[in-house]
């Protein structure tokens, strides 16, 4: 359970400065040392290896309901709960079932890739606002583009992207792992309020008059006599937005820092753009932008040799498992045709993430318009910012020139 210099792991050892820059080789010390670990600092097990994290993810007795709203006394923070527990994030079978079909009946891989020239169009408009000139990439285009995406599938007006960046933003933030203050969990809350104001309003306007979009896909799904509420569907609207919002940035401007670092894997694509499905797995897998999801164990049980006792939480290191040796030859070179075993950087099992496809068709198009357009692009690494969360790993200025 500990390394052979004798200390505990822990996850705050990933907020460190240098951690963020480069978590990999910390993630191997505890592969090397075994799969699960006790973080005594935090309080709960970290899990590394990819076949026991499969194990985790595959087995319904590790609860993904592991919100404890019970001994909460603040307002805001009650409120916010709230709004996560109607999440499928946070949900176990059968009310996950239910609301899994039910919203899969509008995110169809066929629906969602009749939005492809729409999304195409989006991206070679973002990317020549940004070309010829320095440029920050997230900021500029790995932010608002999938911002742009989402809000055209869904329905939602032109007008409101803004206002939903921020929202998202503001969302984003309690799922992040890092800790909030007091201000900051009531800024959210009223940004979460007011982004269920909108919806509602959405919601029956698609209600009164339907139109060709998702949104008015999910008004009217309807499975084995079954509806979703207008809670859950706002819930999970905001989940959407949100966490596909951050994950598709942060899976754009990850990659595209990785190819920057490898420009042999970089020509291999520009000479070969067929390999886009490919490449965007392997850029998945290289540098996931969920690195930590979380189980609690309802029952006591075993991770391979591993006692764990019920009610125990379990830190599931996605990222560690994207790197496992065991799993994965030279891990940790980027390979832009590697094939064989599954990423886990959307997650795995039921809690599959559900926008997987749409993040890929978006970050397919991106990189395949980057090969095509601006082939000789350049990063300044030197400047390159990296987000402070743990649980979602990102760039949040990434420095370049389009050419």
């Amino acid at each position: 359970m500990r390394d052979p210099e004798n200390r505990h792991f822990s996850l705050y050892e990933l907020m460190d400065p240098a951690q963020r820059v480069d978590p990999y080789p910390w993630y191997r010390r505890l592969r090397d040392v075994g799969s699960v670990h006790r973080d005594e600092h935090v309080g709960s097990l970290l899990v590394s290896r990819y076949e026991d994290i499969v194990a985790v993810l595959d087995d319904s007795r590790f609860s993904a309901s592991r919100l404890n709203l019970a001994d909460e006394t603040d307002p805001a923070a009650l409120d916010i709960g709230k709004t996560l527990a109607n999440q499928m994030l946070f949900l176990d079978p059968p009310d996950h079932t239910r609301l899994r079909k039910l919203f899969a009946k509008a995110f169809t891989p066929r629906r969602l890739d009749a939005f492809r020239p729409r999304i195409e169009a989006l991206t070679h408009d973002g990317l020549a606002a940004c070309a010829g000139r320095p440029a920050d990439f997230v900021a500029e285009f790995a932010v608002p583009l999938p911002v742009l995406a989402i809000a055209l599938v869904l329905g939602v007006p032109g007008e409101a992207h803004q206002q939903l960046h921020a929202w998202s933003v503001a969302f984003g933030s309690i799922i992040s792992g890092r800790p909030m203050m007091a201000d900051e969990v009531a800024s959210v809350q009223r940004s979460i309020a007011e982004f269920r104001r909108y919806f509602a309003e959405l919601i029956a306007a698609r209600r009164a008059v339907p139109e060709d979009d998702m949104l008015s896909d999910l008004v009217a799904a309807e499975e084995a006599g079954d509806r979703l509420t207008e809670a859950e569907l706002i819930s999970n609207l905001i989940l959407l937005l949100a966490a596909g919002h951050a994950t598709t940035s942060h899976l754009i401007g990850n990659g595209l820092l990785a190819l920057a670092n490898d420009r042999e894997q970089w020509q291999r694509f520009v000479d070969d753009p067929a390999l886009a499905a490919s490449l965007v797995n392997e850029l998945l897998r290289f540098d996931a932008p969920v690195q930590v999801t979380g189980r609690a164990a309802s029952e006591d049980m075993l991770i391979g040799q591993q006692r764990v006792p019920k009610g125990t939480y379990l830190h599931v290191l996605i990222g560690s498992g994207n790197r496992d040796e065991r799993q994965f030859a030279e891990p940790d070179q980027l390979d832009i045709g590697r094939s064989g075993s599954r990423v886990l950087s959307f997650g795995h099992g039921i809690h599959t993430c559900l926008g997987a496809v749409l993040a890929r068709i978006e970050a397919q198009i991106v990189f395949t318009a980057l090969a095509q357009r601006y082939p000789d692009f350049e990063v300044d690494t030197a400047r390159v910012e990296r987000t402070n969360s743990i649980a979602f790993r990102g760039v949040r200025c990434l420095p370049v020139v389009l050419k």
